[in-house]
């Protein structure tokens, strides 16, 4: 995993990985080839009081020559 603090106009450098986003500041905090590699930065535990706008969302970049992923 590769802790980064980059915008999200900048998501094409990431183009086949996966990266964490955090939505409210529009700032890519994570990439990595894997989604468990980044798992523990996007999800939170059962009994936790963390608001859900807090926790970072997660998706994979698609290449260029690829298509929308739909998982």
């Amino acid at each position: 995993m590769k802790k980064v603090n980059l915008s999200t106009k900048q998501l094409s450098k990431f183009a086949g990985m996966w990266v964490a986003v955090d939505t409210t500041r529009e700032k890519i905090v994570a990439a990595a080839k894997s989604f468990k590699e980044i798992a523990p930065l996007v999800t939170k535990p059962v009994g936790s009081k963390t608001p859900d706008e807090r926790i970072p969302a997660a998706f994979k970049v698609p290449r260029k020559n690829e298509r929308y992923y739909i998982l």
